[in-house]
């Protein structure tokens, strides 16, 4: 089963005033039940054998489909996965961690496989700690082509346990999970 994450950003998309339909798939942010308080929208649970869609859906005061929140119709994780955000749909910016034993090319890899599946490295930050190589990218992957399952996916392949693990986080989930 896939999940996905409705945060206050999408929300914020929103009319004032509709109703959200979500199955349990969907996750939705603790900032995001705020905003739809404050913005009189109603967010309505159901099981995911009631909703005829794969994604949230939107009713208008007037009780029609008025459309999915515009970013969370693509924010899926797969379950049991640990890193939040697995996007089905269009990526956007992205948070690469590798951390690791240190040794020749390591940043050379990472980079290497990034700029393979169309990604473009915004900022990093990168520090060598008594022999354990830690690196953070923040990749603009809006042109990659790729969905983010895929993007991640390719990146997840460099890691060996026994080398260095690199994670990959959407950046809109990080900047809601480290929001309080």
């Amino acid at each position: 089963m896939a999940r996905r994450i409705l945060t206050a950003e999408d929300v914020g998309a929103m009319e004032r005033g509709v109703s959200l339909v979500v199955d349990e798939a969907t996750t939705v942010t603790a900032a995001a039940r705020d905003l739809a308080r404050r913005r009189n929208i109603t967010i309505e649970e159901v099981e995911a054998s009631t909703t005829a869609e794969a994604s949230p859906s939107v009713r208008s005061a007037a009780g029609g489909r008025a459309g999915a929140p515009s970013g969370a119709a693509a924010s899926t994780t797969a379950a049991g996965d640990a890193s939040p955000g697995a996007h089905a749909g269009p990526v956007g910016h992205l948070i690469v961690t590798a951390v690791g034993v240190n040794r020749p090319q390591v940043m050379a890899e990472l980079t290497e496989a990034v700029g393979r599946l169309g990604g473009d490295i915004q900022d990093v930050s990168q520090r060598i700690t008594g022999g354990y190589f830690n690196a953070i990218l923040v990749v603009d992957a809006r042109r990659s082509g790729h969905d983010f399952k895929a993007f991640r996916d390719a990146l997840l392949e460099l890691s060996e346990p026994s080398d260095y693990v690199v994670t990959v986080i959407d950046e809109r989930v990080f900047r809601t999970m480290h929001r309080i």
